[in-house]
């Protein structure tokens, strides 16, 4: 464990070499430069035969990375002499193809005129991330989506920023705006209009759900459902605050942005229910609910399932 990194521990074999300092201590031994220069070489030898692999045997290296690409993709974040070369030959599933996995270069290659950015998604499972409502406009628009659902990728993110010059974003975290410039000059008066329609229920929502969230926004990213929580840019999600309480870490989650589709029959509804009731104790158990669903779409459960389930039952109990 001391002539090759943890996250290459796949790797057996013996290591011939002349120099070493044999008549000492294990802890002087572990610090010997010989040591640490044979570190450095194995481990540049190993990844430079990977990349050969995946290079020249394909079919190799898809075994290999479905064998160890997950105990690989730790290097990530700890190797940073070799980051660019990890990063070079790591796979990824992907909104481009359900069965063939894609390197960065290529998604790189494959990026719509304009793109700046990496778009990737995380959660438990692929089919997970193709159903969560934060995909619905990278889909309606053509970007292609990394899907990363392995439990290593959600901490790796947190020291990768880019790739060839290519910022990383989550499509769940910070402002996402896929729109050219010609459909936001010609979609301008339109978006004005809407946020001037929904300011005084994005001003009740944001107030009725402070305890829960920061703010309440017209979203971008959303065609089908009715609203999604979006994580701040360099904020901490849910998923990475579950990893480190399981390593008996408190990491608390800072409060998020919820975000409304403004086009949807259930907003467009709320707000017409709250311009003619107001503060009615039914809009405030709408509002409730739909924070609720929100984070069920996510893959997350309510706050007080109790009280989600309790406000879901008198409201099924009163359409029946």
């Amino acid at each position: 464990d001391q002539l090759m990194p943890r996250y290459l521990r796949f790797v057996k074999g013996v290591v011939d070499a002349q120099d070493l300092s044999l008549n000492v201590s294990r802890e002087i031994l572990q610090q010997d430069r010989q040591i640490n220069a044979i570190r450095r070489r194995l481990t540049k030898k190993v990844l430079s035969t990977i990349k050969e692999l995946q290079a020249e045997r394909p079919d190799d290296y898809r075994t290999f990375w479905r064998e160890f690409g997950k105990v690989l993709k730790e290097g990530l974040m700890r190797d940073f002499d070799n980051q660019e070369t990890l990063l070079e030959v790591s796979s990824f599933a992907s909104t481009n193809s359900e069965e063939e996995l894609t390197t960065l270069a290529e998604y790189v290659e494959r990026m719509k005129e304009g793109q700046r950015q990496i778009f990737y998604a995380t959660r438990e499972s692929p089919q997970q991330i193709l159903n969560t409502p934060h995909l619905e406009a990278f889909k309606a628009k053509g970007y292609e989506v990394l899907l990363l659902s392995d439990t290593v990728d959600e901490i790796w993110l947190g020291s990768v920023t880019e790739f060839d010059g290519k910022p990383l974003q989550s499509v769940a975290m910070g402002d996402v705006d896929l729109d050219s410039e010609e459909e936001k000059t010609a979609h301008e008066a339109e978006r004005k209009e809407q946020e001037a329609d929904f300011a005084d229920l994005l001003a009740w929502l944001t107030e009725t759900l402070s305890e829960h969230v920061k703010e309440v926004r017209l979203s971008t990213r959303l065609t089908d459902s009715p609203a999604c929580l979006i994580t701040d840019a360099f904020g901490i999600t849910p998923s990475l605050a579950r990893i480190y309480r399981a390593t008996g870490q408190d990491v608390p989650v800072g409060k998020r942005t919820l975000e409304l589709n403004p086009n949807h029959p259930l907003i467009t509804g709320l707000r017409q229910a709250h311009k003619d009731r107001g503060d009615d104790p039914s809009n405030i158990e709408t509002a409730e609910l739909l924070y609720g669903a929100a984070l069920l779409a996510e893959g997350n459960a309510p706050e007080d399932p109790a009280r989600f389930a309790e406000l879901l039952t008198h409201r099924l109990e009163r359409t029946i």
